[in-house]
């Protein structure tokens, strides 16, 4: 390819800057990390400052775009360089742990930050709500009525997804990104971002004591089969 073929190419790329804030341990990290590498780290280590990732997508209409991810530490809301991560920025993704509310409430300081440092910026970003862990749907302590209701209030966009397995992660970037750049996505170019997670099959046989206390006859020939996400 030609020098003049190369400076064309990269015209003809959207470059996006992307901003992902919220408490430490929400899973800041692990959201970027799973888009850009498709990794998880299972071991929690705190973001100090800065952490930078870049991905590219394709959007409808054969749009090629680049995002790039600044994953901002929790710590670094009152930081010196907030100011310099954030100016500039196309979108924000403000991300909560849904078993932890305080990392919800705390959701409300992030947005103020956010608003005094862009308020000079020619567009504002588009902000979005992102409810992480939903694959520990069990221990969840933040309504789905209070993430709709903060959506409302705030007129941004919402999504759930699950580091951990992956599930709606590349989803919400790519709706992010058409988003901001005015890309309606179709049902079908949604769906093949969804990611399928199989669910191994517990089997477990009946006891005598589970046969004796129903006062049926055993047959060890049926089994009941469970199914668990892990």
């Amino acid at each position: 390819m030609s020098d003049s073929e190369e400076e064309v190419g990269s015209q003809q790329e959207k470059i996006l800057k992307i901003v992902v804030v919220g408490d430490g341990s929400s899973g800041k990290t692990s959201i970027c990390k799973r888009f850009a590498q498709d990794e998880f780290a299972r071991n929690y280590h705190q973001t100090l400052g800065l952490d930078f990732y870049s991905k590219r997508l394709i959007l409808p209409g054969e749009i090629h775009v680049l995002l790039q991810v600044w994953d901002i530490g929790g710590q670094s809301i009152s930081g010196p360089m907030i100011d310099k991560y954030v100016f500039g920025c196309h979108a924000v993704i403000l991300v909560y742990d849904v078993t932890n509310s305080v990392s919800f409430e705390n959701l409300a300081d992030w947005i103020s930050v956010v608003k005094r440092i862009t308020k000079q910026q020619e567009k504002p970003p588009l902000m979005c709500l992102v409810g992480n862990k939903t694959d520990m749907e069990h221990r969840r302590n933040v309504r789905i009525e209070k993430h709709t209701k903060f959506l409302e209030q705030n007129q941004m966009s919402g999504h759930y997804v699950s580091a951990k397995t992956g599930d709606s992660v590349l989803l919400m970037f790519r709706q992010t990104a058409a988003e901001v750049l005015g890309i309606q996505l179709s049902k079908a170019d949604m769906e093949s971002d969804i990611i399928v997670v199989n669910a191994p099959i517990t089997v477990n046989k009946p006891t005598l004591a589970d046969k004796s206390a129903k006062k049926l006859p055993i047959d060890h020939t049926k089994n009941s089969a469970v199914c668990a996400i892990q």
